[in-house]
């Protein structure tokens, strides 16, 4: 599985995490039991879905001053999550250029977002990659 499928592993999955209230450990090895093919990357898998966890509140302050007259709880959780997912790599993962960060999070914001969804992350994040 490549480095795309597995992001948008770990996107479906903080997806899920966002309308369940079980452990996400107990989420973790239902989503790994339905999808084994994350196993084949598990470390970036991981790294993905517990930074962003970990450290929601902090990516989220990250990229709030760019939603452009939007407020968190008024963005759709499709939004959400793919703009958590791109914050979380540029600032932790150096091996990833920030280019194909934003042009990953696009790609998921076409599949999974609104019409649009892709212009609007495209906007926010390459605003937030010019603040940094």
């Amino acid at each position: 599985m490549s480095r795309i499928e597995t992001r948008e592993q770990a996107f479906r999955f903080l997806f899920q995490v966002g309308f369940r209230t079980d452990p996400v450990a107990d989420q973790l090895n239902d989503f790994k039991e339905n999808n084994p093919e994350v196993t084949e990357d598990p470390v970036f898998f991981t790294d993905l879905i517990y930074g962003v966890i970990n450290n929601r509140e902090e990516i989220d302050e990250k990229f709030v001053p760019f939603l452009k007259k939007w407020k968190l709880e008024r963005l759709p959780l499709t939004d959400r999550v793919i703009l958590e997912i791109a914050v979380y790599e540029i600032l932790n993962m150096d091996d990833i250029p920030t280019s194909v960060s934003i042009n990953e999070a696009v790609k998921l914001a076409k599949k999974y977002g609104a019409d649009s969804s892709s212009s609007y992350i495209n906007g926010v994040l390459s605003t937030f990659e010019k603040s940094l």
